[in-house]
């Protein structure tokens, strides 16, 4: 069994170690927000500022929200926990379904000028682990094939109700994901849901455990400085062309999420396949606009629906 594991871990990290870089961000061909101090910025008289883009700014909302709710993990419990002597481990393999405009997924590859991809893979080593009280952590770790992007995610999950007799099990559950890797791009992913599932014997050999999940999730995303004109230098101001986009608080960037799915249980052996959605409706920034880009003196940022689809499926072991 360890061999077994050892070996999908290894072709895992193959896998990540080989990807190229076409999935990596290239956040400065989404366009500015904010007015640049340059035109042409190659140090030449006369050169006048660039005006701001307010659409750059939703194109940046439209993108990182999206990579934010692809990145929460397919952790694929069911609501009852492990116990108190118990533990999971289990890698997965997510496929993402994009909907998102060409112009707003600005990677090596596309260039924000080429469709993008229409799945997104993302290989996924998770483990969880039971302690009194019906409490339980879980920590997983997500690479998105392709790119030097990682997902670096914890649980913490409560069963109110956990292993009564005909009775389905119940839990809460809050989560965080840390994206590492993601050029100039700051991203963090929180959550909470409530999860219900109940576990069926089959034959008494193997165990069924369809559950279900529904709840919130939260998606915090701002930029560092972006050299906006990375072709050109300019030696009189080398900054004119720098950059950020307006910041995208979570208090502020809130999507329903729920997922399906089912596990079987054969002794040590878990299998497992999850169909998640996530989608919401949100301003393109906190805060309101500058005064520049206000409409009939409106100054309300707009909002934008985003949503995402997933699918995965498991391989696992309990102990």
């Amino acid at each position: 069994m360890r061999v077994l594991l050892s070996g999908f871990l290894s072709v895992w990290l193959f896998a990540a170690a080989a990807r190229a870089a076409d999935n990596d961000l290239q956040l400065y061909l989404l366009g500015h927000p904010d007015d640049l101090g340059c035109t042409r910025c190659d140090g030449s008289l006369g050169d006048v500022k660039e005006p701001g883009d307010l659409n750059a700014q939703a194109r940046f909302h439209r993108l990182s929200s999206t990579l934010g709710l692809v990145f929460i993990p397919p952790f694929q419990e069911p609501a009852g926990t492990t116990g108190q002597s118990g533990f999971e481990v289990g890698l997965s393999m997510s496929e993402a379904y994009l909907k998102i405009p060409g112009d707003a997924w600005a990677t090596s590859a596309t260039q924000a000028s080429s469709p993008p991809p229409k799945v997104l893979a993302l290989p996924t080593l998770a483990m969880r682990k039971g302690f009194g009280g019906s409490l339980e952590v879980g920590a997983a770790v997500s690479s998105l094939l392709n790119s030097q992007m990682l997902g670096l995610s914890g649980e913490l999950r409560w069963a109110p109700v956990d292993g009564v007799a005909y009775a389905p099990d119940l839990a809460l559950r809050l989560y965080v994901t840390r994206v590492v890797g993601a050029q100039d791009l700051d991203l963090t992913v929180g959550g909470a849901d409530l999860s219900i599932s109940k576990s069926f014997g089959v034959a008494d050999m193997m165990k069924l455990e369809p559950y279900g999940q529904g709840g919130i999730a939260l998606v915090n995303a701002f930029s560092s400085v972006v050299d906006f004109k990375p072709g050109v230098a300019s030696t009189t101001n080398p900054v004119a062309h720098d950059g950020v986009f307006r910041d995208v608080n979570l208090q502020d960037n809130r999507y329903l999420r729920g997922a399906v799915g089912l596990r079987l249980v054969a002794g040590a052996v878990v299998l497992g396949i999850e169909g998640a959605g996530a989608g919401g409706t949100n301003p393109i920034q906190s805060g309101a606009l500058p005064a520049s880009q206000c409409v009939a003196g409106i100054c309300k940022a707009p909002r934008e629906y985003v949503r995402i689809w997933s699918t995965s499926a498991r391989l696992g072991f309990s102990f």
